[in-house]
């Protein structure tokens, strides 16, 4: 029998969980950042999460720590769920007059990026439900 706090698939699933979440959210602000591509004065908008978690001295989400001896460093108390929606960096050169911040190109390329990013996180996520429908009708 398992001991309490601990899941099945020892916290994947609800990090994977997290990634598509997150994956989501960047799919929202990049699309929308394109959508805004011809407005006048419009600001670009990007998901920050890695800036948060180094504040909070992580750089990527981790597995939860279980203390096993005294002498093992505490468990620090983070939230990956520190995630922000902010301006993003105006571009070095912008040579546009009506003062848009969209750059198409790099809005573009950090959407396909996204898009692998969240395919393989469904893909992962899927193939542990496949695993657990297995376990269940007994490998068949």
């Amino acid at each position: 029998m398992p001991t309490q706090g601990h899941s099945l698939f020892g916290g994947t699933i609800p990090a994977l969980q997290k990634a598509l979440n997150l994956g989501s959210l960047r799919h929202k602000v990049l699309t929308s950042n394109i959508a805004n591509i011809d407005t006048p004065n419009y600001k670009a908008f990007e998901v920050v999460m890695e800036e948060e978690l180094k504040k909070n001295g992580r750089t990527a989400p981790a597995v939860e720590l279980v203390r096993t001896r005294p002498e093992h460093l505490s468990k620090r108390n983070h939230s990956t769920n520190q995630v922000k929606i902010k301006a993003a960096d105006p571009p070095g050169l912008n040579l546009r007059a009506d003062g848009n911040t969209v750059d198409l190109d790099k809005t573009m390329g950090k959407l396909a990026e996204n898009t692998i990013l969240y395919r393989v996180a469904a893909q992962i996520i899927s193939k542990k439900f496949i695993g657990l429908k297995n376990a269940i009708q007994g490998g068949k």
